[in-house]
């Protein structure tokens, strides 16, 4: 696409020539979609409510890549390793995702415990801004998820392209742009989370190189343990 590659061929032009920072919005970039069988391996450090650490990891493996743009990822931890703390299972669920052209999640599916299936779908897709994206960009989306037969969940998020800077993380140093966003959502306990994120996507393949996540908490709070935040942090891709 040829915006596509004036746009990175711009972006790399920009960093280099202003030590790896930018607050230039005129410059657009493209979503680009991932190879298929690319994998990418991800560590997961979540501190909960009393300060503990939890940590664990898992890949994403691209198993399907369509000519319009969308994709499907297996995410699992290979090990299925689960972690029990204050009453509350962190684990990373195998399941199985479907996204769309801009990196946004349509659908996921993955198997319960007891050997239930569920089925999980965005309307219209999951978090995250159309692309093309340039810095100073702004964002507003409602959507919701609904599992089953449940009730969907209704959620809200706002956010904005911060900036296009290099980031360091143990798969490498990367030319990324930055997105902050917050999320709002109510479960059917009554909980309202908050969710802030900080992402940084790499400018030359879109894949998320590191995630900084804080949680808050209004309403009925969970009655075991809870996240209040979470790095999630690319450790190699291949």
């Amino acid at each position: 696409m040829h915006i596509q590659g004036l746009a990175l061929a711009a972006a790399a032009a920009l960093l280099s020539g202003c030590g790896g920072s930018s607050s230039d919005d005129g410059i657009l970039y493209a979503f680009v979609p991932p190879t298929l069988h690319s994998q990418r391996t991800y560590s997961e450090t979540t501190v909960d409510n009393e300060n503990n650490t939890i940590e664990l990891s898992y890949t994403d493996t691209v198993t399907a890549v369509n000519g319009n743009g969308t994709y499907t990822v297996l995410q699992e931890d290979p090990t299925h390793e689960s972690v029990v703390v204050n009453g509350t299972d962190y684990l990373i669920q195998t399941q199985t995702i479907q996204v769309n052209n801009s990196g946004q999640e349509l659908s996921y599916a993955y198997v319960g415990a007891a050997g239930t299936a569920f089925n999980c779908t965005y309307t219209p897709h999951g978090p995250g801004p159309d692309f093309p994206v340039a810095v100073g960009m702004t964002w507003t989306l409602n959507y919701t998820i609904a599992c089953g037969g449940q009730t969907p969940v209704s959620n809200v998020q706002t956010g904005t392209v911060v900036d296009a800077e290099s980031v360091t993380v143990p798969a490498g140093t990367f030319s990324a742009i930055k997105l902050q966003s917050t999320l709002t959502w109510t479960d059917a306990q009554g909980t309202q989370r908050t969710q802030t994120v900080i992402n940084w996507r790499d400018v030359l393949t879109s894949i998320s190189v590191k995630q900084s996540i804080r949680i808050a908490y209004s309403g009925t709070l969970p009655t075991t343990g809870y996240a209040v935040s979470r790095e999630i942090i690319l450790q190699k891709r291949s």
